[in-house]
């Protein structure tokens, strides 16, 4: 009779021979890692002996560099192997500026050259400037209160009017640059003029100190200020005043709204935001039709 299930049995030897081979194949698999891991010591890394030949060599690198130091301070501090060596140069053997020990002669290269007017020289130290010859030769006196003097470059500081100079004339005040002399002049056109000096000083980036130091030299001319029409104008274009920010300028806008046309500027104070510090900078630059 035919029994399907004998195609897929092992015998008794045959299964003693599958455990066999699969124990060899794990046997072969793991055997050496185990191996390592059991029975291998890594080697003791030898730093005394590591460190004791770098010690060595630095020290043996430091006497190199001192013994080559030492000869060539030996061999510089002989006059014949300094002359030798400017000798054997051409550039400065055709010079004729060096002396026999090497070393250049100041002396000889300002008397000699002929880059020095009249045999003489000038230098940045006053008691040095007379001709070499004058102070060598015996020629002249031997005072140096009448030596060279340096022209006395700066200039007499102007007194200018803050309503009519340019951003040249601000730039020759003391402390006042290109873009401090463009900001003054923009902040006048913005008010329209200045009604007083202590306004300069309200210009962004002009410090304390420096107006302070022009101060004595602003003279205010003649007056004549750009002045806004109060019922006439909107709220953008009074908000473009120095002294009318943009909440203002509404608040101004919805009152003449409201009230009617303004009959005079005083009556800006009944406004919230209007206290006395900013009515006394506005009222000037303001007019009723």
């Amino acid at each position: 009779m035919f029994v399907p299930n004998q195609f897929f049995e092992f015998s008794r030897k045959e299964r003693w021979g599958i455990a066999c081979l699969l124990s060899l194949i794990l046997l072969v698999q793991f055997l050496p890692s185990a191996w390592n891991t059991i029975f291998f010591k890594p080697p003791v890394a030898d730093t005394a002996g590591l460190n004791r030949v770098a010690t060595e060599v630095a020290a043996l690198m430091e006497s190199e560099r001192e013994a080559a130091a030492i000869q060539y301070r030996t061999k510089w501090k002989d006059s014949s192997y300094r002359r030798d060596r400017w000798k054997n140069d051409a550039h400065y053997a055709r010079s004729g500026f060096y002396r026999d020990d090497g070393r250049f002669d100041r002396r000889k290269f300002y008397r000699d050259s002929g880059r020095f007017p009249n045999g003489g020289y000038y230098t940045k130290r006053p008691y040095e400037n007379r001709p070499y010859a004058a102070r060598h030769n015996g020629a002249g006196n031997n005072s140096y209160a009448n030596s060279y003097r340096y022209p006395d470059k700066r200039l007499p500081i102007p007194v200018i009017d803050i309503n009519a100079a340019d951003s040249a004339q601000w730039e020759r005040l003391p402390g006042i640059g290109p873009t401090l002399a463009k900001r003054i002049v923009g902040f006048r056109d913005r008010l329209g003029g200045f009604y007083s000096t202590r306004q300069v000083g309200e210009v962004y980036g002009l410090v304390d100190s420096v107006f302070n130091k022009i101060q004595p030299f602003l003279r205010l001319g003649d007056v004549s200020l750009r002045k806004i029409s109060l019922n006439d104008t909107d709220d953008k274009s009074l908000a473009l005043h120095p002294y009318i920010n943009t909440k203002l300028a509404r608040v101004i806008v919805r009152y003449r709204s409201a009230h009617g046309p303004f009959r005079e500027v005083e009556t800006l104070r009944a406004l919230a935001l209007v206290d006395d510090s900013i009515y006394r900078k506005i009222e000037k630059y303001l007019k009723i039709n």
